[in-house]
């Protein structure tokens, strides 16, 4: 018997002693991401002449057949290879271990939170802040603008140069109250000749 008719026979053997399982079920068995299982596949792939093919199904020959018939297949992997590469696989998660981890995972969320709140407090006290400053610039504008025009607006005649007005001999309208009072013209003499 020659080397590549003995290995045939270990690969039959193999097969039909090692379970296969997919790279789903492989993935949720040894707690590994669905791609890890996937690139360690393809790393097998890759390498023809590895002993390690044999123990990826469906065999090169048949990969190749299916391919040609536009057949969609799926690789399933031997638990002995798996068993290699990963170590064993232990019992279930225990629940302590998975409430642990539980725990873990929500203090790390809770600080995280914490360290956002921290800066959206800042950055609310640095808005009221400026809110503040805002408004006492506003207050300081209305305090010049009321000074502008108590400095340049015209106030109401006073009665002392509507008198004089009047002396002169001009009628202006003075307003008194809610009263308009027509100035009183001083009558001059006039001569007539008849």
């Amino acid at each position: 018997m020659t080397n590549s008719s003995a290995s045939e026979v270990q690969t039959r053997d193999s097969r039909v002693s090692t379970p296969f399982i997919s790279i789903k079920d492989a993935s949720i068995r040894y707690q590994k991401a669905e791609i890890t299982i996937r690139r360690f596949v393809r790393s097998v792939l890759e390498q023809e002449k590895n002993a390690d093919r044999a123990l990826i199904h469906p065999l090169p020959t048949d990969a190749v057949k299916l391919k040609k018939s536009k057949k969609p297949f799926a690789y399933t992997i031997s638990e002995e290879l798996l068993k290699r590469h990963y170590g064993e696989v232990g019992s279930a998660p225990s629940v302590s271990s998975s409430h642990g981890s539980y725990v873990h995972l929500l203090e790390r969320t809770n600080t995280n939170l914490g360290d956002q709140l921290k800066v959206k407090d800042e950055q609310i006290r640095v808005l009221a802040q400026a809110i503040d400053d805002l408004s006492e610039r506003q207050r300081e504008t209305n305090v010049l603008m009321k000074g502008l025009q108590e400095r340049f607006l015209l106030s109401a005649p006073k009665d002392e140069i509507v008198e004089a007005v009047v002396e002169e001999g001009i009628s202006p309208k003075v307003k008194k109250g809610n009263k308009v009072v027509k100035g009183s013209k001083k009558k001059k003499g006039s001569w007539w000749f008849w």
